[in-house]
């Protein structure tokens, strides 16, 4: 609740008319409970940013059952509940925008992130096939935008490091994803050169991409060989 009070406050400041409301993404019906009062006290939503997200960083084993189904809950299935709250009037409209935040992590799989990758990828996936599917609706006035950024600077995974690139600011990752919807872009990595990885995955033989992934040594805590599924 002080994270989205403090965000308010800051928009405020920048003379913005804001509403605040705090929402436990992971409960779907408060996701649909909270929608219906935006829309009464506020009107339709031109667009919708799905930018929550969780993540427990450990190998698969030692990752508890009810950790995995939150990393679902929010990281992906909350998309789905916005979603079907906001896009009606959306497409009625033909008019608004669509953002999914998901992360580098919804293109390579990482150790120890089994299951928060699992959640990235559907997010990815739910990214594209809505683009798709507006597009044989004929509902061109709907742009969807999808932000990919690799580690950032916020403590949501603690002391990541990695040998080529380097931990992004909040700051440079908002420009990035702010660029992105202004221009209409579908897909926005930061950085971009994810996309040249993305490109070498694709065409490199095994022997070649482990190299890089040794040079990248990307590293972060986590929890390993706890074994606790429960």
């Amino acid at each position: 609740q002080h994270g989205v009070e403090e965000t308010a406050a800051e928009c405020k400041n920048l003379g913005a008319t804001v509403e605040a409301f705090v929402v436990d993404c992971s409960k779907r019906e408060e996701i649909y409970s909270a929608a219906d009062k935006v829309k009464k006290e506020i009107g339709d939503v031109t667009i919708l940013v799905n930018n929550a997200g969780v993540i427990t960083a450990a190998d698969l084993l030692s990752t508890q059952d009810h950790q995995i189904e939150r990393m679902f809950e929010v990281n992906i299935l909350a998309h789905m509940w916005t979603t079907r709250a906001f896009l009606p009037a959306m497409m009625n409209n033909n008019y608004g925008h669509i953002v999914t935040v998901a992360s580098a992590a919804g293109h390579f799989g990482t150790s120890f992130m089994v299951a928060y990758c699992s959640s990235k990828f559907a997010a990815v996936g739910f990214h594209k096939a809505l683009t798709e599917e507006l597009s044989t609706l004929g509902k061109d006035g709907i742009k969807t935008t999808c932000l990919c950024p690799v580690f950032i600077n916020t403590g949501f995974v603690k002391n990541p490091s990695t040998r080529l690139g380097k931990i992004l600011e909040i700051e440079e990752v908002v420009e990035a994803l702010m660029e992105g919807i202004v221009t209409n872009q579908k897909m926005v990595f930061v950085p971009s050169n994810q996309r040249v990885a993305l490109f070498l995955e694709r065409v490199f033989p095994e022997r070649a991409l482990n190299v890089l992934k040794k040079m990248t040594d990307v590293k972060f805590d986590a929890v390993i060989g706890q074994g606790s599924t429960q």
